[in-house]
C-alpha cells in the first residue's frame, strides 16, 4: 500500500509536469538563466581569487643595484636584506642572469636586443615577502628605507596591482550575492506563479479529491515535487551551459589564459561541492515556491 502511494505520487508529479506545457518551459528557462548568471559571477570570483592567491604567493620586491657597486657594498646590502623581518627569501640575480631571463621572456622578438653592445640590465636582489607584510603601507616603508641604502639604484614592487585585483574580487563577491539574491527571488516568483496556474487549472479535480477524503498533504506533495523538479532541472541546465561557456572561453583565450592564470590548470570549473550546492538551491527554491502557491490555494 505504501509503495503504491509513492508510485502514484511520483506518476502524478510527472503528469503535472507534462501538463504544464509552455508554462513549465518558461519557468525552467527563467531558473536556468538566473542560475547561469549567478554561476558566471561565482566562476569568475573563484578563479580571480585563485589568481590573487597565486600572485601573493609569488610576490616579489626587486632591488636594482648600481652598475658601479663594489663587492663590499653588495655584501652590506645583502646583510641588510637578510635582517629585514618582512623578507622571507633573498635571491641574487647577476647582470648576466638578468639578460638571460630577458632573452627567454622575449623569445621570438630578438630584434629588441639588436644593436646592444653591452648588457644594459642591472644586477638585482629579488625579495620574497612574508604575507602579513604584503600591504601598501608596509611595502612603501620598506621600499623607502631600502632606496637609501648605498649601492641601491631603485626598488620596484607591484603590490598595488594585487590589492586592486583583490578589491575587484571583493566587489564581484558583493555584486554576485546581490544579483544571486535578486534572481533567487525572481525564480521563487516565477515557479510560484507557474505552480499556481497549474493548481487553478486543476481546481475542480483537487476539490473532488478532497471530497473523497484526500488529505491536504496528499494533494500538496505532487505539486511541491513538481516545483522541486523545475528548480533542480533549471539549475542542472544552467550548470551544463556554464560548463560549455567555460570551455569555449578557455579555447578562445588559449595563450592568454595560461599567462593570466600562470598555467591552464589554475583556470578551473566549479568544484563538486559548488555544483551540488547550485542544484540543491534550485531544488529548495522550487519546493518553497510550490509550497507557497499550493498553501495559498488551499486556504482559498
Amino acid at each position: 500500500m505504501f509503495w503504491e502511494r509513492i508510485r502514484h505520487l511520483v506518476s502524478e508529479t510527472f503528469l503535472n509536469f507534462r501538463r504544464g506545457g509552455w508554462g513549465v518551459v518558461a519557468s525552467v528557462g527563467a531558473i536556468t538563466i538566473a542560475f547561469l548568471i549567478a554561476g558566471i559571477f561565482l566562476l569568475l570570483t573563484l578563479n580571480l581569487s585563485a589568481v590573487v592567491d597565486r600572485w601573493a604567493e609569488d610576490f616579489q620586491v626587486v632591488i636594482f643595484l648600481h652598475d658601479n657597486i663594489t663587492k663590499e657594498q653588495q655584501v652590506l646590502v645583502r646583510k641588510r636584506l637578510d635582517g629585514e623581518l618582512a623578507v622571507r627569501e633573498v635571491i641574487y640575480v647577476s647582470k648576466k642572469q638578468a639578460l638571460a631571463k630577458f632573452r627567454k621572456q622575449t623569445r621570438g622578438q630578438e630584434s629588441l636586443l639588436e644593436g646592444m653592445k653591452t648588457n644594459p640590465l642591472p644586477a638585482s636582489f629579488e625579495l620574497r615577502i612574508h604575507e602579513k607584510y604584503q600591504t601598501a603601507n608596509s611595502l612603501g616603508q620598506l621600499a623607502a628605507s631600502l632606496k637609501r641604502v648605498e649601492g641601491v639604484e631603485d626598488v620596484l614592487y607591484g603590490q598595488e596591482w594585487v590589492e586592486r585585483l583583490t578589491s575587484v574580487v571583493e566587489v564581484m563577491k558583493i555584486v554576485g550575492i546581490v544579483i544571486g539574491g535578486v534572481l533567487g527571488v525572481a525564480s521563487l516568483f516565477i515557479v510560484s506563479n507557474t505552480i499556481r496556474m497549474a493548481v487553478y487549472a486543476r481546481a475542480q479535480e483537487i476539490e473532488i479529491m478532497r471530497l473523497v477524503g484526500a488529505t491536504r498533504t496528499y494533494v500538496q506533495i505532487p505539486l511541491i515535487l513538481e516545483g522541486t523538479l523545475q528548480g533542480g532541472l533549471g539549475a542542472a541546465l544552467a550548470l551544463g551551459l556554464l560548463y560549455v561557456l567555460f570551455r569555449a572561453t578557455l579555447w578562445q583565450m588559449d595563450t592568454s589564459a595560461s599567462i593570466i592564470f600562470s598555467g591552464p590548470e589554475l583556470a578551473q570549473f566549479l568544484e563538486t561541492e559548488y555544483r551540488m550546492a547550485m542544484i540543491g538551491i534550485g531544488v529548495f527554491l522550487g519546493g518553497v515556491a510550490s509550497l507557497v502557491a499550493v498553501r495559498r490555494f488551499l486556504k482559498v
